[in-house]
């Protein structure tokens, strides 16, 4: 289990596309930019017995690979997120219930023959590592959309995951990106976001 601490903001498109080649942004890189293509799908029982124990459960590919991520538990304070995190590899498009019970993960009694796909979220993600204020950061950009059914809602967000160093300086950090394009606090996340577009539909 690892304990994700990252802060989200929100930004235009447009801003994105600014913020990408910064000089300032790439002067604190440490490592080169990449663009992901990120293919997420979450699970939940018709119920939303997840959604009521506050745990969010995908199956992400990556390139050609699939990450399960069951997330749960932790807070959210001044629109900073901590949460548990419980994630492995599996080998296809499909819940692996062993992985997930050894690495660490338990779901709520009764909920395995009862997950279905609820909704999907498509977006590209430009990603590179920063050294900022003696602390270590992923710099996200992602932009695409959540879909659920026929309805669907943009993506246009800046996530701020730190690797190393003092939760302060990821604050630090959005002020600093706030310099240089307007963006502003995320209170609400994706699977959030897809959770509330699925009880639309």
């Amino acid at each position: 289990m690892a304990l994700e601490t990252e802060l989200k903001l929100s930004i235009a498109l447009a801003h994105i596309a600014k913020l990408k080649n910064h000089p300032w942004v790439r002067s604190i890189a440490v490592t080169r930019a990449r663009t992901l293509d990120l293919h997420s799908v979450y699970y939940d029982t018709a119920d939303l017995t997840l959604f009521q124990h506050a745990m969010a459960l995908r199956l992400r590919r990556v390139g050609t690979q699939w990450i399960q991520t069951l997330k749960g538990g932790g807070q959210m304070q001044a629109g900073l997120h901590q949460r548990n995190e419980w994630e492995a590899f599996v080998p296809r498009e499909q819940l692996d219930f062993e992985i997930l019970q050894r690495s660490g993960g338990v779901l709520p009694t009764g909920v395995k023959n009862h997950l279905r796909p609820i909704f999907v979220t498509t977006f590209k993600r430009n990603v590179r590592l920063v050294k900022f204020a003696g602390a270590e950061i992923e710099l996200c950009m992602d932009y695409g959309e959540i879909l659920a059914g026929a309805a669907s809602c943009p993506i246009s967000e800046l996530e701020l995951e730190l690797k190393s160093g003092e939760p302060q300086t990821l604050f630090e950090l959005a002020q600093a990106l706030r310099a240089i394009v307007p963006c502003t606090p995320e209170l609400t996340n994706k699977a959030e976001y897809g959770y509330r577009l699925f009880r639309t539909t």
